[in-house]
Formats: C-alpha cells, structure tokens, sequence
C-alpha cells in the first residue's frame, strides 16, 4: 500500500517533487514564476509556458522555458509532444481585461479573455491529460472573483467562474485514469499585474487592504505554497475542490 494511503509519512517539502515532471503555464512572471520557483525548490523538472520569460531561477538546468500562447492549440500540442510524461499540470497564465461596464467593454477583450483564461486551459489539459502518469495532479488557478461578484470585471470573474466548474467535472472525468484536479482562489496578490491595473503599488494597497480581514494583500508565495500543497503527497484525498486563498475576502 502507498505510504501516504493510511496518512502515513510522505517526504518533506524540499523532496516532494523529486524526479517528477511538472508543467506551468503562464511561469514567466508573477505568480506563476513564484510556482515555477517552489516546484523547481521541491526537486521536479519543470517546463514553464509562456509567450516571455522572465530572469533565471535557482535550478535553473532542471528549468525548460517553452515559448507558446496557449491560445493555439496545434502550437499547444506541439509542446506537449516534446515535453513527454507529465506528472503535474499547473494552469496558471490569464489575462485581464480593464475595469470596465459591461457596455464599455470592448467584445475584442471579451473573447481575448475567454480564449486565454478558459480555452487556454482546455487546450492545455487536452493536449498533456494523455501524457500524465498515473497519480498526476492538475492544479487550476480559479479566483475569489469566481465566488463573489466585482464591478467592472464581468469578463474575469466570468473565466474565473467557469475554472471552478472546468475543476469539478474534469475531476470526475480524470479520476478513473488516477489523476486528481482541484483549485486555487487568489485574494488580491501584489504583483506587477496588480500594480498595472491601478497605476500604482500605493493606490493597489489603500483599495485592497480594508477587503482582506487579514491586514494585508498576498504574494506570489502565499499562492505557490497552496498550489504545491495541491501537487504534493500531502493531498492525496482531495480532488474536485477549490481552496480559497484570500486573507478572509470572501468572509466578510
């Protein structure tokens, strides 16, 4: 029987994804480099997607950068071709349209945003599902705004939303081949993003801090330790779920 089956002993986090093969999308910058970099500090190989990459990592030989839009799935495939057997799929890239009503959003940055946040990912799972071993994870990154509604953001919390259906039924679809599918609901995170969409650090924290009960927004690490913990051995009876990761945004 597995060690981990009865709750046994698994290997500590610096071991937990020795020897393994894990594959990011969206790993170039915020928090989706902070995953690459703590799947990289487990032990595992990992490929990162993205359409740019951002500075080196610690690791960095077990690190393959895959230049790739997720958007095209012919180019998607072709990735998933050259990278072999997968044990961990992490759909993280995604975009974000402005703060907008929905009468000033422009369709182009309707359909920009459901073809990278939900097609993309589907293009994604479908082309490396075949490729997973048995035992493999997926990881989605979903979002608060999928549980709860936000002015303006009509388009994102729409994406969002449907991650959280995508993770439910796709968990029941892969749990005959061994494979477990959850995923992770970022509060407000402090990254380049977050700074692009309100001008400014400054002005991104006096919005953001009274939401988060907490006291203040997230990092990039608050949300790769979630995701490993989702990819490593320390999970092994959850599939199907989401775990919120939001300093208590949705409790208010």
């Amino acid at each position: 029987m597995d060690k981990t089956a009865m709750g046994g002993a698994v290997d500590g986090p610096a071991e937990s994804l020795r020897d393994q093969t894990c594959v990011v999308t969206g790993g170039g910058r915020g928090i989706g480099r902070a995953i690459v970099g703590k799947f990289l500090a487990c032990g595992a190989t990992v490929h990162s997607i993205d359409m740019a990459h951002g500075g080196p990592h610690a690791d960095e030989d077990r690190l393959v950068r895959v230049e790739c839009d997720i958007t095209d799935l012919a180019a998607v495939e072709a990735a998933a071709r050259t990278v072999g057997p997968v044990d961990v799929l992490v759909n993280n890239a995604a975009t974000v349209t402005r703060a907008v009503p929905i009468t000033e959003l422009d369709p182009a940055e309707w359909h920009r945003t459901i073809a990278v946040n939900v097609t993309g990912a589907f293009n994604v799972t479908r082309s490396f599902l075949p490729s997973m071993r048995r035992g493999g994870r997926i990881v989605n990154l979903a979002s608060t705004f999928g549980h709860v509604g936000s002015p303006g953001r009509v388009a994102y919390s729409t994406t969002k939303g449907a991650m959280l259906a995508f993770t439910r039924s796709l968990a029941l679809d892969a749990a005959s081949l061994g494979i477990r599918v959850n995923s992770v609901s970022p509060g407000g995170i402090a990254t380049d993003r977050l700074v692009e969409l309100f001008g400014s650090e400054a002005a991104a924290e006096a919005y953001l801090l009274p939401l988060h009960p907490i006291g203040r927004t997230g990092t990039p690490a608050d949300i790769a330790e979630a995701v490993w913990f989702l990819a490593s051995p320390h999970s092994t009876f959850m599939t199907g779920a989401d775990l919120l990761v939001d300093g208590g945004y949705t409790a208010r």
